[in-house]
């Protein structure tokens, strides 16, 4: 960690008393860095497990309260009076700080902080504790401290409580990322997890969105299915006064596998369930649910779902938020339901701004707005913009054909190409139903 170390230990000069760096192996100036920043370097053998080399620094703690730090986080500029704050409220027995993660290695703390230079939203993340020895990680990866924390908050020893001292993550820059290849011993150590706890669904939570994003959706959905009952059944039968494992990921991540396969009614089953053990609600949960009714042609139903997502726009939650899942894509969905109703109009001045990242698939339910209304020239000129762009969803070839079919013209070859593409490459399934 040489690249980062250093100015993750000056972040923290003068607000905390002491620093402790545990060492898992390093082969570069990690602990030269370190012991030249004034930290005390503790030497623990790695053993595929974060949680363990975690609670080694515990022990060897000896302030009232610990925060804890990976090498390529850092405290934002100015934020040490308000960690101190936090430190010096009784109540306080965990608190979340708001974490952003930058989107390139050169950004400064403004640029992620504004957004100008950011991945998502700011999450709230455990990371200031009361020193005390309830207070260890558990779990190889994404260590959690919700066991120690739960059965404190059930004596009434404190709470969590947000802090707002920012913290700065350099170490989801997808280009750095890679390179480390974060991702392979992530997917090894949450196999391992799961093994050692089959009901822990929040870490079959995360296997679930990584096979996801890899092209895994069947064994996603097999994953999500295998340990979401057991962590169902874990959380409705949680001691009283014991908060509920977070089940948003899992939640959402399962319905969608279970959507994009068709099955709406067991997604919606699942996200339902998800969403009874999260107190505070969360726009992905909402979003998803959303999809499922939609699925299945309830479309009042799914008009409240995604109006619940805009709504939670700009809120924070410790479950990061999903791009677009509280204003580009609930907004595309409500004006393709408002055109399937007949009401062209509100469905155009619902839609999103034609920019960013949403551009194509923004374009895409304007031309179904504009074929709802009879308008297949306006249609095509939504989609002409795209006619030399390669890979295109066959969501364009099937909406082209659409239009010029009612102009009266001969497209069977986009036709063609729509009929051989699989499920997967459609941005919207239902938009299959054109090839018919």
């Amino acid at each position: 960690e040489e690249a980062f170390l250093a100015d993750c230990l000056a972040s923290v000069a003068g607000v905390v008393h002491e620093s402790i760096v545990v060492d898992t192996g390093s082969r570069d100036r990690t602990r030269e860095i370190a012991a030249a920043a004034g930290a005390r370097v503790i030497d623990f053998p790695w053993r595929d497990d974060f949680a363990a080399a975690r609670n080694e620094g515990l022990v060897r703690a000896t302030g009232t309260h610990v925060l804890v730090l990976d090498a390529d986080e850092r405290l934002a500029p100015n934020m040490g009076d308000s960690l101190l704050a936090a430190a010096a409220n009784d109540d306080l027995l965990l608190g979340c700080l708001p974490l952003y993660n930058a989107s390139s290695m050169d950004a400064t703390p403004d640029e992620v902080l504004s957004g100008a230079k950011r991945l998502g939203e700011p999450a709230f993340v455990p990371r200031l504790f009361r020193n005390l020895p309830e207070m260890r990680f558990d779990r190889r990866v994404h260590e959690t401290l919700t066991r120690g924390f739960n059965v404190l908050q059930a004596r009434g020893v404190g709470r969590s409580i947000a802090v707002g001292a920012a913290l700065l993550h350099l170490g989801d820059v997808p280009s750095y990322r890679a390179s480390r290849a974060k991702d392979e011993r992530n997917e090894r150590l949450l196999r391992m997890c799961l093994e050692d706890d089959p009901a822990d669904g929040e870490i079959a939570g995360y296997l679930v969105v990584h096979l996801i994003k890899t092209g895994r959706a069947a064994e996603a959905r097999a994953v999500g299915e295998r340990h979401f009952a057991p962590f169902l059944a874990r959380n409705e039968a949680r001691p009283p006064g014991y908060l509920p494992d977070n089940m948003v990921r899992i939640g959402y991540a399962l319905a969608l596998a279970q959507s994009d396969a068709g099955d709406h009614g067991r997604a919606l089953e699942t996200v339902l369930a998800a969403a009874r053990h999260t107190p505070d609600g969360h726009p992905n949960l909402d979003y998803v649910e959303g999809l499922a009714h939609l699925g299945l042609g309830e479309h009042d139903a799914a008009e409240a779902c995604f109006e619940r997502a805009i709504a939670a726009h700009g809120k924070r939650y410790a479950q990061p938020v999903l791009g677009g899942v509280t204003d580009e894509l609930p907004r595309l969905k409500l004006a393709w339901i408002r055109a399937a109703r007949g009401d062209t109009e509100a469905a155009r001045r619902g839609l999103p701004p034609a920019q960013g990242r949403w551009r194509f698939a923004r374009e895409l339910v304007a031309a179904e707005i504009e074929l709802e209304a009879g308008r297949p020239e306006a249609a095509m000129e939504r989609l002409a913009p795209f006619v030399d762009v390669n890979g295109l969803a066959p969501d364009w070839h099937a909406l082209t054909h659409r239009a010029l079919a009612q102009l009266g013209k001969d497209a069977d070859e986009l036709l063609a190409v729509a009929r051989q593409s699989p499920a997967s490459a459609w941005l919207e399934p239902r938009r299959m139903t054109l090839t018919r």
